[in-house]
């Protein structure tokens, strides 16, 4: 066979390979792209079920709650000391389901694919006192803050981040025990912002370290269900930060959430 002959037949074979490599890679990706999409409206279909449910759970909650304010005041005539406990004791069930119901709903919104990160300078003192007026009365726990220097800044989503607190000062609050105290300390370094929750508690073992992100069927965990903490990795990965669990068992329990800084900050 001549050397152009045998040439010219190669390349029409090589050609007929790629062509059909080139035609199964289509189809595969075909497929992918459906099933991306197909996961996306599953993703979509429940956080809007999810949103649904949230509001229809949070509005007679926030009514629940509000009726009960106004009997702890006293407002409706007078209450006794056992009547108040009774009171203290829906108020503070009824909170912790608000704070539920808005885990949900962020985690269905983020899972979702659309979700948009609502960026704006944030003063991190600002967000920590918030947080810890959001968890006052539920909790008799001391909560101590703590933000020396020039003031946390970054650039951020303030409700989410006041959301993250929230769950990362209740995880302390549950993880050291009655009487514990918790210390928030917000302070800048040289890359961004570091939030520090601490508790002088019992510290966790490696079986309750593995648990902390890890959902568990109601009535299983003495300590929640695991979604806060959920919800609250995926909110400093949402800020391109990083989380991380320093606890020694009988020595308490440290969460260092470390976030980057707003990009105007020299």
């Amino acid at each position: 066979m001549p050397w152009t002959t045998a040439v010219l037949t190669a390349f029409a074979l090589t050609s007929v390979v790629v062509s059909v490599l080139w035609a199964r890679s289509r189809r595969e990706l075909t497929v992918i792209r459906a099933e991306n999409l197909r996961w996306r409206e599953l993703a979509q279909h429940r956080a809007d079920r999810v949103a649904m449910l949230s509001h229809e759970v949070r509005t007679p909650l926030a009514l629940i709650s509000g009726s009960t304010e106004l009997l702890t005041d006293e407002t409706a005539g007078p209450v006794n000391e056992r009547q108040h406990r009774l009171l203290n004791t829906i108020e503070v069930n009824s909170r912790l389901m608000q704070a539920l119901a808005q885990d949900l709903l962020t985690e269905a919104r983020i899972d979702s694919g659309d979700f948009v990160l609502r960026a704006q300078k944030v003063d991190l003192r600002r967000v920590v006192q918030d947080a810890v007026d959001d968890l006052r009365g539920l909790y008799d726990n001391r909560i101590v803050i703590d933000t020396p220097g020039a003031p946390p800044e970054l650039s951020g989503d303030p409700q989410l981040l006041r959301q993250a607190l929230v769950n990362l000062i209740t995880n302390a609050v549950r993880h050291g025990g009655p009487g514990a105290t918790v210390h928030v300390r917000a302070r800048r370094t040289e890359s961004g912002v570091l939030v520090t929750v601490s508790d002088d508690g019992t510290g966790m073992d490696e079986a309750q370290q593995a648990a902390l992100f890890r959902r568990t069927m109601a009535g299983k965990s003495p300590t929640g269900n695991g979604l806060g903490m959920i919800i609250t990795r995926k909110i400093v990965q949402l800020h391109d930060g990083r989380l991380v669990i320093d606890t020694v068992s009988a020595h308490g329990t440290r969460v260092m959430m470390s976030l980057p800084r707003s990009s105007d900050e020299n």
